[in-house]
């Protein structure tokens, strides 16, 4: 379904309707800011630990469940907190994953044929993220994984096959 342009909305090549002022941003390769963007301070660390080439991740005080994204209480045992940020060890598993064939957005973002996966860190948290430097057709689910944090910096990180698998 595509739609006319009008105010405040433009016609999508996947057929979505969604207000001009979002489709710019992606367009132009922003997927999301820290500054503005509500809870924003609550993935600090977690931007932070990217930036510096590690996975952050927060783990309950009350019954030791590690989770992200932060959330407000706890949801093994709901408690409210505290919580501890804490180095993940990036060691992660494919839990499901995609691969698509069409571009939906202009580089920087990936172009095709690319992996779009649920990865399960080992220590229980599961992250969605692109696996790169691998032929989809031999990627199974269960595959052990490493990461690949952003160029210079960049908070982001996405995963490969653990070098001993491939």
């Amino acid at each position: 379904m595509r739609t006319a342009a009008g105010p405040g909305r433009v016609a999508d090549p996947v057929g979505v309707r969604v207000p001009d002022r979002h489709l710019g941003d992606l367009r132009e390769g922003v997927v999301s800011t820290v500054n503005g963007e509500p809870g924003a301070e609550r993935v600090r660390h977690h931007l932070d630990g990217l930036r510096e080439r590690e996975i952050r991740i927060i783990r309950c005080a009350a019954c030791g469940r590690a989770q992200f994204p932060p959330r407000s209480a706890c949801p093994s045992c709901h408690a409210p907190g505290p919580f501890a940020w804490e180095r993940a060890s990036g060691q992660a598993t494919i839990w499901s994953f995609c691969v698509f064939h069409k571009a939906y957005l202009p580089p920087p973002a990936p172009q095709p044929p690319y992996t779009v996966a649920v990865v399960e860190l080992a220590e229980g948290p599961r992250l969605v993220t692109n696996i790169v430097d691998a032929d989809p057709h031999t990627l199974r689910i269960g595959d052990a994984l490493e990461p690949v944090f952003g160029p210079g910096g960049a908070p982001e990180v996405r995963f490969r096959p653990r070098r001993a698998d491939r």
